[in-house]
């Protein structure tokens, strides 16, 4: 995060006069340990010249941050229409922004509520064109969102509910009426061919198809049903880069203001049958029971609270939640957990914790299964921030036993067992200083029982690579059998990594991953780790600054618990290099 002067000069002149919303934003931003804060040195001057002075200050800062990297300047500015006889000090930035060939998001505070509906798969699918997978998710963070938000249109996507009760009612009523809808064709999947299909008949226009190119996967063209109609595209990796994002937006920013504002039929339905007589929006029919649309306006009123990223508006929607006389019960437990989750996200811990404790499900309930998870993540954050020891191992402890109760409850996945690791791994870190050794025998050995768990019900390269850390650090004697279970676990961790890269040739994690399980090869069999080094120069190039943080503390913890602190410091020196 880069100011123009100090912090606290920053917050005075330019953050308080916009009230009480944006100070707790910017609060909350600038004490966030993940974010760098950059201050500069320059005096404050609360002049017209002198903000547009630091405006170029900035951006001369920003483009030295980004110099012999991967990353791109972006300037995301919310401001009113510009007055052109009245510039302001944003106006002064986007021009000079413009003008210096950055990426600027123009976002408006206050506009017409033009409306989008996102239609793509989500998480990682395999396409069955290319027989690959891929991860649908950063088009829509990076290029999906951010395009509908430029072009400030409100935007809504059915998979972001929590559970599926009234998603598909909810989701044809938004098909049907949204004044845009945006198809991502990525993987071929069958929910989106169905709900393409049912825009087309609702929607005579404004529908428009994406098929990106994934790098690495070979070019194919869409199902031979659509081929017919205009298609868009924009290339991509596993990963979004900057420059692919802002190409793809660039791109379609034509596109979507085309669209919303000119007449011209996409629908083959539209144009092959007469459906004039058909007009949106569409009301539901009056035998719909009076119920679904009241929960149908209980979730959209939600939605807008989540996706507005401000705990201070999904803790108004929480007590909204607590009052509404015609909210059920069961809805009512299925909107607090979307609300905890949401405000999870946004570091409102306790806040969180406070509407999971109201809401807690019982077994046979869809929803005790998401509960207990987020629960245990929520525990979990919160034990990282207390600052009392005794605080902290009670918190965990209530993790713990919410681990206990998913293990219990038939929930014996690897998510459930990679989140029993990893807080044994935070309980090691705060133990470290001050703890007995045998304490962290003891942990280690835990761990590496919880990483095994996850491993032999549901392998994967993550549970894998964690499984061989606990084993390499827990002070087993290297005897056939510890011997013959690394092995084990290193050939088929390789394996399934190697898979992961094949589908992804620039997946950062399954990169990354590749190079933590050389290295503990490596340091197992005390061999030199110039490969290990190639592997992680490899990885950093595909990785974000808060990936390769991630890796970067994985190495540091490694050398806290007993690995060469020469050969980590290298490491860590090749990837900071490779960036």
């Amino acid at each position: 995060m880069l100011l123009p002067f100090a912090k606290e000069d920053f917050r005075r002149t330019s953050v308080e006069p916009r009230g009480a919303r944006w100070l707790a934003h910017f609060d909350r931003i600038v004490s966030d340990v993940a974010v760098d804060l950059v201050e500069g040195d320059r005096p404050v001057q609360e002049t017209a010249e002198a903000f547009n002075e630091h405006n170029l200050a900035m951006l001369d800062d920003a483009g030295a941050l980004v110099e012999g990297t991967d990353e791109r300047v972006w300037v995301v500015a919310i401001r009113p229409t510009p007055d052109p006889g009245a510039p302001t000090v944003t106006d002064n930035l986007v021009l000079r922004a413009e003008e210096r060939g950055h990426f600027v998001l123009d976002l408006a505070p206050i506009h017409d509520q033009v409306s989008a509906f996102i239609v793509m798969p989500y998480g990682v699918k395999k396409d069955v064109r290319t027989g690959k997978k891929v991860d649908c998710d950063p088009a829509f963070h990076r290029v999906y969102r951010p395009l509908l938000e430029d072009a400030d249109i409100s935007w809504n996507r059915a998979d972001l509910e929590t559970d599926s009760g009234i998603i598909h009612s909810g989701m044809i009523a938004a098909l049907a009426n949204s004044d845009l809808a945006l198809v991502d064709l990525t993987a071929t999947n069958f929910n989106v061919a169905y709900e393409l299909g049912v825009r087309h008949i609702f929607a005579d226009r404004a529908t428009v198809l994406i098929n990106p190119h994934v790098e690495g996967h070979a070019r194919s063209a869409p199902p031979f049903d659509i081929n017919m109609i205009r298609i868009h595209s924009f290339t991509r990796g596993q990963a979004v880069s900057d420059t692919q994002a802002e190409e793809a937006i660039r791109a379609l920013r034509p596109v979507i203001e085309r669209v919303t504002s000119e007449l011209e039929v996409d629908s083959p339905a539209h144009s092959w049958f007469d459906l004039a007589a058909l007009t949106r929006p569409y009301s539901q029919l009056s035998q719909v029971a009076a119920a679904l649309t009241v929960e149908n306006g209980a979730r959209d009123r939600i939605s807008v609270a989540i996706k507005s990223s401000d705990a201070v508006a999904m803790k108004a929607a929480a007590e909204w939640v607590a009052s509404a006389t015609e909210v059920h019960e069961g809805l009512r437990r299925s909107l607090r957990i979307e609300l905890a989750i949401g405000l999870h996200a946004e570091g409102a811990y306790e806040d969180a914790r406070a509407l999971l404790e109201l809401t807690q499900p019982t077994p046979d309930d869809p929803l005790h299964r998401i509960w207990l998870q987020e629960s245990v993540m929520v525990y979990r954050r919160l034990g990282e921030d207390a600052q009392d020891p005794e605080t902290r191992q009670e918190l965990w402890r209530t993790a713990r036993t919410y681990l206990e109760d998913a293990e219990k409850a038939g929930y014996a996945d690897s998510e459930t067992y990679g989140s029993w690791g990893g807080l044994i791994k935070r309980e090691l870190e705060k133990q470290l200083d001050s703890g007995d050794p045998a304490v962290a025998v003891s942990l280690f050995r835990e761990m590496a029982e919880k990483y095994r768990a996850g491993f032999e019900s549901d392998p994967s390269y993550y549970t894998g690579v964690n499984l061989l850390m606990a084993l390499r650090l827990g002070g087993r004697e290297r005897d056939d059998s510890f011997r013959e279970e690394f092995n084990e676990v290193l050939t088929v961790s390789r394996f399934l990594n190697r898979l992961a890269i094949a589908d992804g040739p620039t997946d950062y994690w399954a990169l990354a991953t590749r190079a933590e399980l050389t290295l503990h090869e490596c340091l197992e069999g005390g061999t030199p780790v110039d490969e290990v080094a190639e592997q992680y120069a490899e990885a950093a190039r595909h990785g974000n600054a808060d990936q390769v943080r991630s890796t970067k503390y994985q190495l540091g913890f490694l050398a806290r618990y007993g690995d060469p602190e020469d050969v980590i410091e290298r490491l860590r020196a090749v990837i900071e290099q490779a960036r």
